[in-house]
């Protein structure tokens, strides 16, 4: 009950799903009832909000923080585990195998193999239930790697954890306190490392899926226009900053 809790709390709190409540109910009053000032009030904040995330430089500047704070995998590091914890994806036999996966998902999975290739002898873990799909997100990363030469015997599927908070219960029973290469987006290492660091685990961050980068050049003026693109990107970051304070509130 309270997982479907977080994750209803969770999907309301993102930029398109508030702002479109708030927008509907702003129509509602404006059309049905005589509270006008009400409905225009919401309709103004509603618009004005959805603006702003969707804009380039507010997604970058809600990303960076999170992305800045753990270096890149170190070449020479070595270790003996690679967690990829899931992300998701659509198994559609019509499209190839990498586009199956959400960009998220393909972003940790090349990370990780490009790892395992740095580390031979290191054992792969992936993480991701089965949710609106008869494919586990972890079956999909198995069939990835794969394809790219990895043997089944290199992998171990963890297909029943439902969030981070169960991938790294389930995933630290499996390290010990070996060293490992955990993959995930930059934009969520701060908080799944949070968690691996309650359980002691021997955890090197891996970051993959940078999207707050700064250009290194002029930005043409129709790169400042309101994108689908960026008020995704923002969405990842206030995903992240919510579950980090619900972490907090919690413990």
């Amino acid at each position: 009950m309270i997982f479907m809790l977080k994750k209803w709390l969770g999907l309301f709190l993102m930029p398109l799903p508030f702002c479109a409540l708030l927008l509907c109910t702003g129509l509602l009053l404006l059309w049905l009832t005589r509270w006008q000032k009400s409905g225009k009030l919401l309709v103004s904040v509603a618009t004005l909000l959805l603006v702003t995330f969707s804009l380039r430089p507010v997604s970058v500047g809600l990303n960076r923080p999170l992305e800045q704070l753990y270096p890149p995998f170190p070449e020479g590091q070595t270790v003996d585990f690679i967690i990829v914890l899931g992300h998701g994806h659509v198994s559609d036999p019509s499209v190839p195998l990498n586009s199956q996966l959400t960009e998220a998902a393909s972003a940790r999975i090349q990370e990780a193999l490009r790892i395992k290739r740095l580390n031979p002898k290191a054992h792969m873990i992936f993480s991701g239930s089965i949710a609106g799909d008869p494919v586990s997100g972890a079956q999909m990363y198995a069939r990835v790697a794969e394809a790219n030469g990895i043997s089944r015997n290199d992998m171990t599927l963890i297909e029943n954890a439902r969030d981070t908070e169960e991938e790294v219960a389930l995933d630290s029973q499996l390290i010990s306190n070996h060293p490992t290469a955990l993959v995930t987006s930059a934009s969520h290492m701060p908080r799944a490392m949070s968690l691996f660091r309650d359980t002691a685990a021997n955890v090197i961050p891996a970051p993959a899926q940078y999207v707050g980068r700064l250009v290194q050049g002029d930005i043409p003026l129709y790169g400042y226009l309101p994108s689908g693109r960026y008020l995704m990107y923002s969405e990842m970051a206030l995903h992240e900053w919510i579950g980090t304070l619900w972490n907090r509130i919690r413990n």
